[in-house]
């Protein structure tokens, strides 16, 4: 009887062991997935110019660094207005992914990087691509991914080779 007890103990002890990391790996499972995941929602919703639903992706004391000059926001309501800046010129952005990758930093962050060809489309038609480098935190609260700094910008353009530039 007492072999037994001990054997069950054991027993439940492993089951309580494989318990506890099936859930530690699932906390970590794939913050590239869960980024992306973010990532995918704002593609839609940026290209959209659904303003609330972009919102929605970003703690309300989110800081935005965007690459266009002005484009720097504190909170929800100064990054409406470069959102709403963007969605009243009647241009139309698709994005692409050209790389992503992602660390878990912490139980409930990630840090997102990586780099996404935004093609926006004038009114009249005419279309753009512009290389975008991306870093992003994303913290975990009430269930959701959500932004806590997505900065973005762009490398200049390589310098005039010395024949283009007039130079013998």
């Amino acid at each position: 009887m007492i072999k037994q007890s001990m054997a069950t103990r054991a027993a439940l002890s492993f089951v309580a062991l494989a318990f506890s990391l099936a859930f530690s790996v699932a906390a970590y499972a794939s913050p590239i997935a869960d980024a992306e995941s973010v990532n995918d929602a704002f593609s839609k919703a940026s290209a959209a110019c659904d303003v609330p639903a972009v919102l929605a992706l970003y703690e309300d004391n989110a800081v935005v660094i965007w690459p266009g000059q002005g484009e720097f926001a504190v909170g929800k309501a100064a990054f409406r207005k470069i959102l709403e800046t963007y969605c009243s010129g009647g241009v139309k952005q698709s994005f692409k992914v050209v790389s992503s990758d992602a660390r878990q930093a912490g139980r409930d962050y990630i840090i997102h990087y990586g780099q996404l060809d935004i093609t926006t489309r004038s009114p009249d038609g005419k279309a753009s691509t512009l290389r975008v480098r991306t870093d992003e935190l994303l913290h975990k609260s009430g269930g959701k991914w959500r932004y806590v700094v997505d900065h973005a910008s762009v490398g200049l353009a390589p310098p005039p080779s010395a024949k283009s530039a007039g130079t013998p």
